[in-house]
């Protein structure tokens, strides 16, 4: 049994030149130091459902941005090492242009 075809990946400049709420993740993605991976979510029949980029921040946090549709983006940070380790810095579903700046505004270590 095979699985569906395999589809081109989207072009990150076309992607924003027709969401431009998506920029600012663009910029991170073009510094190479930043550690995020970009992959398409697939439905069965290879469709895709939607755009998850995750990255882990010196093994003590990881931060996801899960691109739904146009409208529609989740963000989140959580903590992997210490007492507090699973427990959400930030998690917040919204419009991109809302929901991103939080995220990219918070300092890659903590205090």
């Amino acid at each position: 049994m095979t699985g569906p075809p395999p589809h081109p990946p989207v072009d990150p400049y076309a992607a924003v030149e027709e969401y431009p709420v998506l920029e600012p993740l663009l910029a991170l993605c073009e510094r190479a130091d930043t550690g995020w991976r970009f992959r398409h979510k697939r439905d069965a029949a290879g469709e895709v459902t939607a755009i998850q980029g995750i990255r882990i921040v010196d093994g003590s946090h990881i931060d996801v941005v899960r691109i739904i549709a146009h409208d529609r983006v989740v963000v989140a940070r959580a903590r992997l090492v210490g007492e507090r380790a699973g427990d959400f810095v930030l998690n917040v579903e919204g419009r991109p242009e809302k929901v991103i700046p939080l995220l990219v505004s918070l300092p890659d270590r903590e205090a």
